[in-house]
């Protein structure tokens, strides 16, 4: 980050508490730190970064694990790739020799097949008399590796192989078609991924190629649909390029979707819930999740017929809070009872990195003089909406030692009545005070923001010394700002409420 002159970024070191739980206003102020001083808070928002390796004249021995550890990794991906190409190319030639079938026509956007199932495209009628002599002889060959067995069965060997084929000549025939990324993120084919390079889309080849030896009749038509289907989202995007395809991303972009967490802030009410929760006896509780559960949508109604059943064997008199302290509990109900609104989950790295610090920039009216640092950044690729946080000095000032590196400690709090130290890599929530957000997004505009920042790629530009570098920041800023203005509208519904904004992690999906 750029020094205080530049970035106007606070460089204190406070030792603030978190202060206590927000259900339970008789709770004293915590006060306990780490050795180090800070709040306990702290341990948790680094619970998602990695730690670095230090480096010294003799290489330490962490340092050759590591580098064991990335060796050994290149060779497990080098001889999955290898089994990868061998099982497409088994498949295709195996289906050319015993069916007489080029399988790859079956997929040429300018072969009869694909132009078949066009003509018939939303008739279902139509669909099934479509069925080509190539497309009956292929699900005829493909049923029949499975030979007198009902279904497939993985267990078995040779039904192994064959899904293995299928689905390695189904991932390297799109790979190849498009351009992409094999992300191998274990050792069971079922999580391999790639990862195409012109448009943010993965797909699973060998949960598609399963899914298709289960359904029996049609499977083709559906392999081919698909295929095609893919094809011409690539299309699309070939024409948003103005015939300039363009490779915007990397194995890195999608190993992110499954590694990262995320983050997500929710506004509640909290007074509600504190009502519910504290006050009243447990049969009015259940009452309020018969009530207010419903609004989250029928996908949850499993999860209150649960929590409706784990509270019936509560006594019904009681407050809850005074029978259990369970805040898997709390947590369910809180989200049942008093959600309001939340935003999208966003990977934790981007919501610290840009989106917090680019809430404290503002609206800039001019822009810095570029310095050599800055320059050298632009050289080495930074990527041009991180840049524009970088270099544009901060109208409202951050905490860097704060929470997410901006918010002051003193503008947490705890919900829970447990415990007063937040494990937040684990999932625990933190409230945060939505009044501390009040001045920055008093004239938040997010249009306004991101016509800043293409002022901004237009004013790099024009520097003399700086490279001539395309925009690879905007889909970027698109995500930063749309994350703002979802922010904005749960600070607001907060204070509207005097209900929380409260944030937690979730883990990475897949």
């Amino acid at each position: 980050m750029k020094d205080l002159a530049k970035g106007q970024r606070s460089k204190a070191r406070a030792n603030l508490p978190i202060r206590g739980h927000l259900l339970d206003p008789a709770q004293p102020d915590v006060q306990a730190t780490d050795q180090r001083g800070r709040a306990p808070i702290a341990d948790g928002r680094h619970s998602y970064t990695l730690p670095g390796v230090a480096q010294s004249g003799k290489q330490s021995e962490s340092a050759k694990q590591l580098a064991d550890a990335e060796a050994a990794a290149r060779e497990r991906f080098e001889k999955a790739m290898a089994e990868l190409r061998e099982g497409a190319y088994r498949f295709s030639s195996r289906a050319r020799g015993q069916s007489e079938l080029i399988i790859e026509e079956l997929v040429d956007p300018e072969g009869d097949t694909v132009a078949s199932l066009a003509e018939v495209e939303g008739d279902q009628g139509a669909v099934a008399l479509a069925q080509s002599l190539e497309l009956i002889t292929f699900d005829t060959w493909l049923f029949g590796q499975i030979g007198d067995k009902d279904q497939l069965d993985l267990k078995q060997e040779e039904h192994w192989e064959v899904w293995f084929s299928f689905g390695a000549w189904i991932g390297e025939t799109m790979r190849r078609r498009h351009g992409g990324h094999w992300l191998l993120m274990g050792e069971d084919p079922h999580t391999w991924r790639v990862g195409f390079s012109k448009l943010f889309l993965e797909i699973a080849p060998f949960v598609f190629a399963e899914q298709l030896l289960r359904m029996g009749s049609g499977a083709t038509r559906k392999m081919v649909t698909e295929i095609e289907r893919v094809r011409l989202q690539h299309e699309e995007q070939r024409e948003k390029d103005n015939d300039r395809s363009l490779d915007r991303f990397v194995a890195q972009h999608y190993i992110r979707l499954h590694t990262v967490p995320l983050g997500q802030w929710m506004a509640m009410d909290f007074p509600l819930l504190a009502k519910v929760w504290n006050e009243q006896p447990v049969a009015k509780l259940i009452e309020a999740v018969k009530e207010h559960g419903p609004r989250l949508g029928p996908n949850n109604d499993q999860v209150i017929a649960q929590i409706v059943q784990a509270l019936s064997g509560a006594k019904q008199d009681v407050p809850v809070m005074q029978q259990t302290q369970d805040r898997g509990l709390f947590e369910a109900i809180a989200q049942l009872v008093s959600l309001r609104r939340a935003t999208a989950p966003l990977a934790i790295d981007i919501l610290e990195r840009l989106v917090m610090p680019s809430l404290h920039v503002g609206l800039p009216q001019t822009f810095p003089p570029l310095d050599e640092d800055d320059l050298a950044n632009l050289h080495k690729g930074i990527e041009l909406f991180a840049f524009f946080v970088e270099v544009n000095p901060h109208k409202f000032q951050a905490d860097d030692e704060g929470f997410l590196a901006t918010i002051p400690h003193d503008q947490l709090s705890t919900p829970y009545a447990d415990r007063n130290t937040l494990e937040i890599g684990k999932g625990d929530w933190v409230v945060v005070n939505p009044a501390h957000f009040a001045p920055m997004f008093a004239d938040f505009d997010a249009q306004k923001l991101l016509d800043k920042y293409d002022d901004f790629v237009k004013y790099v530009a024009s520097v003399p010394d700086a490279p001539r570098r395309r925009d690879d920041g905007r889909m970027l800023a698109d995500t930063a700002i749309r994350a703002l203005a979802d922010l904005k509208e749960c600070v607001e519904a907060a204070v509207e409420m005097k209900g929380a904004l409260v944030f937690r992690l979730l883990p990475p999906p897949g």
